[in-house]
């Protein structure tokens, strides 16, 4: 992934808009790159800060530490989705081979 694509995927991550491709590819991208993390990082905190404006709540936040956070949360929801990937194509086989055998079994005896 390209910076530009990368910096135009900030405001989608923020919302929680990116579809796990696209997040998995972010996610590389900012962790490897210097330039894309900072902007993510001032985007997230500006994002934040007014967030946090129209709701009255005026705390004193680590705002990188909640990007850290997110940035957990994401890879974590990426190293699940390829997970129940994997265990459905398993079932999946699974199933086609139980129709195999089903199917051998009525139709050889």
């Amino acid at each position: 992934m390209k910076c530009v694509e990368a910096k135009r995927m900030v405001n989608r991550f923020v919302e929680k808009k990116l579809s796990y491709q696209e997040l998995e590819e972010f996610l590389q991208h900012v962790s490897q790159c210097e330039d894309c993390m900072d902007e993510l990082d001032i985007y997230y905190t500006m994002h934040k800060a007014f967030d946090m404006l129209d709701t009255g709540k005026h705390q004193n936040y680590d705002f990188r530490k909640m990007l850290d956070d997110e940035l957990h949360a994401a890879r974590r929801a990426v190293i699940m989705h390829r997970a129940s990937l994997v265990l459905r194509d398993i079932f999946v086989a699974g199933l086609a081979i139980l129709a195999l055998l089903g199917a051998y079994f009525l139709f050889i005896h």
